[in-house]
């Protein structure tokens, strides 16, 4: 694009912006209003798509916030965005062709696209095709979010823009859910949000999600673990990752989600191994005990109880009983169809067989397994083995920036994003999490961070073999 055509822009987005006016006007007064904001929006993504990748970022935790800013379109506002990247991509794919074809190449999307593939397999054997073809294009959907990520996001400075955008909605993620639980005032208006509110005999909340809390907890822990490592290793931006530790861990633990605790206590104990010779870990023993003092009289006493159900010591909580017939009958259909699987989005229709109606904590109704790696193996059998290849490459990828990276800011976002997604992958063990947007978006991060560090240091061996 030459500095031209860039000049001649606003002359054209006047004229468009016109004739979008005189057009909403005539046909309705409100679409004079909508149909320029409309171009101008379009005209911001086509000269920066990678604002877009940001904004499906944020909106893939924030969902809540997304449906209330745009809920009056007769379309989410996610999809038009990811619409919009997808139609870019193919007027401007010139202009990415490098890292199109390091979407081509690369083993973290290369097994995403074998997993479809395999899915795609198991579909055809599925009891439930309908299921299976809409767990297909979920599956469709999410590899193309992590396609977009790949083609956009090709510098240093992007890359810190979309890590920080994860810590970011982390943040005002855990602002919400304290201020739901202050005041009662929600933006989640889901069925998976507002069922799960007080089905356990306490008020939860997702924040600004509209996934259900556990999820929404999940999601919110990774951002602060990013905060916590980047808090422990660098000076730049100490202050506020302190801010985003706070509050977010304080909203972990209100959030009332046992997995996300047990993946953030296994997560310090990992860091304390980690720091154990520095000088400043009895001084962070002492400040982390002084904080849960301090929290204890906002902590309800109901989430002891909650936690005291990991241990089994409290008979209140029949969803443990739940949880363990899902993997039961995970096990039972992966023993029966151990190859392709029962089919995508199909373990709920086999949940309410007949065979299993013995089992605890058994419902009349459908429910997804809560284990995305037993839930995966059981949907496509042996196909699931590109999905679990996709996310030991993603972390494979993170241990080799940090064992070689260009510098010691690289070195930094590496370590910091290997404790998030270990956290959030933690959560998922409890979690049925392939149909959401956290392991596909964080995948592909992990991929783009590997790529930006060996350009970072083949420009750093370059500059070096030009001076004296």
């Amino acid at each position: 694009m030459s500095l031209r055509d860039i000049r001649i822009w606003p002359a054209w987005a006047g004229l468009g912006g016109l004739v979008a006016a005189c057009t909403g006007a005539a046909s309705h007064p409100l679409l004079a209003l909508g149909l320029p904001v409309a171009l101008l929006a379009g005209l911001v993504l086509f000269s920066s798509p990678f604002a877009g990748v940001l904004a499906l970022t944020a909106f893939s935790h924030l969902d809540a916030i997304e449906k209330a800013l745009f809920g009056f379109l007769p379309i989410s506002a996610f999809k038009l965005i990811t619409a919009s990247l997808g139609a870019i991509l193919l007027l401007r794919g010139w202009q990415f062709r490098n890292q199109l074809c390091l979407l081509l190449r690369d083993p973290v999307t290369t097994c995403a696209m074998l997993t479809i593939g395999c899915a795609c397999v198991s579909a055809v054997f599925a009891a439930d095709k309908s299921r299976a073809l809409s767990a297909i294009q979920d599956f469709a959907s999410l590899f193309f979010l992590m396609s977009l990520i790949v083609a956009f996001t090709d510098t240093r400075k992007r890359l810190v823009l979309l890590i920080y955008t994860l810590v970011a909605t982390s943040l005002v993620s855990a602002l919400l859910l304290l201020l739901d639980i202050a005041t009662g005032l929600s933006f989640a208006h889901s069925e998976a949000a507002t069922t799960a509110r007080t089905a356990e005999g306490f008020d939860r909340s997702s924040g600004g999600s509209d996934q259900n809390p556990t999820t929404a907890a999940a999601m919110l822990l990774t951002g602060v673990v990013f905060a916590l490592v980047h808090f422990l290793e660098r000076r730049q931006l100490r202050g506020v990752a302190f801010c985003v530790v706070s509050i977010g861990t304080l909203a972990v633990i209100l959030s009332f989600a046992r997995s996300a605790v047990v993946a953030y206590a296994l997560i310090l104990i990992a860091l304390f191994w980690r720091y154990r010779r520095e000088r400043f870990i009895p001084l962070a023993l002492i400040c982390t005990l002084f904080g849960l003092l301090l929290a204890l009289p906002v902590i309800p006493p109901q989430y002891w109880d909650r936690l005291a159900s990991i241990l089994g010591t409290s008979s209140n909580d029949w969803t443990l009983g739940r949880r363990l017939t899902y993997n039961l009958i995970g096990l039972d259909l992966l023993a029966r169809h151990p190859f392709v699987g029962v089919g995508p989005g199909n373990f709920p229709h086999y949940f309410v067989q007949p065979e299993y109606r013995f089992l605890p904590g058994r419902t009349l109704y459908g429910r997804e397994l809560h284990n995305m790696y037993m839930s995966m193996a059981v949907q496509l059998g042996m196909g699931s083995l590109p999905f679990f290849a996709m996310i030991g490459y993603a972390l494979s990828r993170l241990r080799a920036v940090i064992h070689d990276p260009a510098d010691d800011q690289m070195r930094v976002i590496a370590l910091a994003l290997a404790y998030g997604v270990v956290a959030f992958l933690i959560t998922c063990i409890f979690m049925p999490s392939e149909f959401t947007k956290y392991p596909w978006l964080l995948s592909a991060i992990c991929a783009v961070t590997y790529h930006i560090n060996l350009s970072e240091r083949s420009k750093c061996q370059m500059a070096t073999g030009r001076s004296p």
